[in-house]
């Protein structure tokens, strides 16, 4: 009796470590996918006034993977033929690690002529005293810079 109570206390705490992972990587996927997402498109379609930060690029390529994982995830948890998926999902594994591993490699050197190319020609960097993000903003002008640091010092002085 004490070893079938040990038993169901060990399958239980696996399903609520594969909640806890569904979920962490789900709001994950949600998080950079709404953050690194619309930053990036912003840089695409050459808006006047953009954040940017080069972990972005990387993380936005990772996505891929970290649906893989949360597919994985829920396909062990809910479905019937776990071990046929197990099977499946092993077989994509080394893809999907070459994936990762490349993406990581390739958003890095994208980054970094990004930084070079479109950041350094096309816009110029604001001064930023943000503690929250390691991002800088750029603009167009260095007009643009100032009249947003103007708005944001005089936002702060309204809500004092």
């Amino acid at each position: 009796m004490d070893n079938i109570d040990t038993m169901d206390m060990v399958k239980l705490k696996g399903i609520a470590g594969a909640v806890f992972l569904i979920v962490f990587l789900t709001s994950g996927i949600v998080f950079i996918y709404n953050e690194a997402g619309s930053d990036t498109i912003e840089l695409i379609k050459g808006y006047d006034y953009i954040s940017y930060d080069w972990k972005q690029i990387p993380l936005f390529l990772f996505l891929p993977v970290m649906v893989f994982f949360d597919l994985f995830i829920i396909c062990m948890l809910l479905l019937p033929w776990r071990r046929r998926i197990s099977l499946v999902m092993q077989k994509l594994m080394i893809p999907v690690t070459v994936y990762g591993i490349s993406s990581f490699v390739i958003g890095v050197i994208i980054s970094m002529v990004i930084s070079v190319y479109p950041l350094g020609t096309d816009y110029y960097k604001c001064d930023s005293t943000s503690i929250v993000s390691s991002g800088s903003h750029y603009a167009k002008s260095k007009e643009m810079c100032k009249a947003r640091e103007y708005s944001i010092d005089s936002e702060d002085e309204t809500q004092r």
